[in-house]
């Protein structure tokens, strides 16, 4: 049967296969698994975007492909749009890169358990696998149900099937090896549409695990400062992507010559209550680490709390107190995504300024990737515009309504790569930039302009 695009299948009587391999027009397409209950073994798999062949010849095999258990030819099947009519074709041909979160972890003494999503690669679930080095005891469970993703995530097929648990077996790792970090894998080639861009060729993405449990202690007791901007944070979050987005940023700050000692000052501006300075202050602790946000009540927390580093209130447009040239590196994640671009001009212009000759800038900002994961409350107009303009600053943010003055300041901007590269530009030199470096997020890495 056929309802939206959404093959549901049933196998009847006994012997039913772990998993079904689906085919479309003699092409591979997913592999689905089949989940039984009272009422039978069943699965569902979401069939390639309508932009394919309103005829489709399905194949239901095994993974192997090698047994056939039914074909039939899929009926003309309408585009998948949002409730604002915005089509899903149009998002997937600027979102190639499946997103995923990593927030979850616990611990019984010899078992770390750790949960997430992660869209399935070109809407295929049997295409995602992890990869330990040598000796490492684990078992992933994926595709699990996910509904909060299969709702967000309208556009992406299968995004129903995203969940997965990943059980690490401490005692039976081997001595050496390194159980604290993996990375997703690949393994289709496979488009999303014939027209839209190859994605087989990504990259697999580290996770790292926090191998310390002190690095989760001493988290504020007020929620609402876990919550004020990430309105999903708990304890577990903050500590686990709070450690993956330093070891990210500790990464790419060494790729450009920026590595920890004595003579390093670093800042992180958007400090917020210190989610990735405090990785920081454990993990570079000869350093020079500084912290600054226009959250006033983050930064006092910080300063009781965080003792380690250095915590100062920052204004809500430049300059703020730090001299000029004093810095090794700066980072800011998701600090643009809520400002104007005027705004972002002038703390461009102050990077500029606090950064040594040699100094590093790592900003991120709302590229593609994010522009496709707000498309849940977007509407067509909207997402034209933003793709014809390349930059959208227009919607007021309430997170810290209260918290700062100016209630028109802090904004939802999202912007392309390409706009960034030209706008940016004219104030630090740009040395990359990265798509979905962190999160749904895209990083430039920059540094101050050469003297001619």
């Amino acid at each position: 049967m056929i309802t939206a695009d959404m093959l549901c299948g049933r196998f009847s009587g006994v012997g039913a296969p772990p998993q079904v391999g689906i085919r479309c027009d003699g092409r591979h397409w997913a592999s689905v698994p089949v989940t039984t209950d009272d009422t039978g073994a069943h699965f569902t798999c979401q069939l390639p975007p309508a932009a394919w062949p309103q005829s489709t010849k399905v194949e239901i095999r095994s993974v192997s492909g090698e047994d056939l258990y039914g074909s039939f030819t899929a009926p003309t099947r309408k585009p998948i749009t949002n409730l604002h009519g915005l089509g899903a074709i149009d998002v997937l041909k600027h979102h190639p890169l499946p997103f995923s979160a990593v927030p979850y972890m616990s611990f019984d003494g010899a078992r770390l358990v750790v949960t997430g999503e992660h869209l399935p690669p070109a809407g295929d679930p049997g295409a995602l696998t992890v990869v330990f080095g040598p000796g490492v005891a684990y078992e992933f469970k994926y595709p699990l149900p996910s509904m909060a993703f299969g709702n967000h995530f309208w556009y992406w097929p299968n995004a129903h099937l995203s969940a997965f648990q990943l059980i690490i077996d401490l005692p039976a790792c081997a001595p050496g090896s390194d159980p604290f970090r993996f990375r997703f894998e690949y393994s289709n080639g496979n488009p999303l549409d014939p027209t839209a861009l190859q994605v087989g060729d990504v990259l697999g993405r580290q996770v790292f695990i926090p191998p310390r449990l002190d690095a989760g202690i001493g988290l504020p007791r007020d929620n609402t400062q876990l919550t004020r901007v990430q309105t999903w944070s708990s304890d577990q979050s903050v500590t686990v992507t709070g450690y993956n987005a330093f070891r990210a940023i500790e990464a790419l700050l060494a790729r450009h010559g920026v590595t920890h000692g004595p003579e390093v000052t670093i800042l992180d501006w958007g400090c917020g209550h210190g989610r990735v300075t405090r990785h920081f202050l454990q993990n570079w602790p000869q350093a020079r680490i500084h912290g600054t946000d226009i959250d006033g009540e983050n930064i006092a927390w910080c300063q009781r709390n965080l003792t380690a580093g250095s915590f100062a209130t920052a204004p809500l447009v430049p300059p703020t107190e730090y001299p000029a040239a004093s810095l090794d590196g700066v980072f800011g994640i998701s600090v643009m995504t809520h400002l104007t671009a005027e705004v972002q001009a002038a703390w461009l212009d102050e990077f500029a300024r606090l950064l040594k000759p040699e100094g590093i800038a790592l900003i991120t900002f709302g590229g593609k990737g994010a522009a496709a994961w707000s498309t849940v409350f977007r509407g067509r107009d909207w997402w034209e515009r933003w793709l014809e303009t390349e930059f959208d600053d227009h919607q007021l943010d309430a997170a810290l309504d209260g918290k700062i003055a100016d209630k028109t300041y802090y904004r939802h901007t999202a912007q392309t790569a390409e706009y960034t590269q030209g706008f940016w530009s004219k104030h630090l030199e740009i040395l990359e930039i990265i798509p979905d470096y962190i999160g749904n997020l895209d990083v430039a890495v920059m540094r101050k302009r050469r003297q001619s």
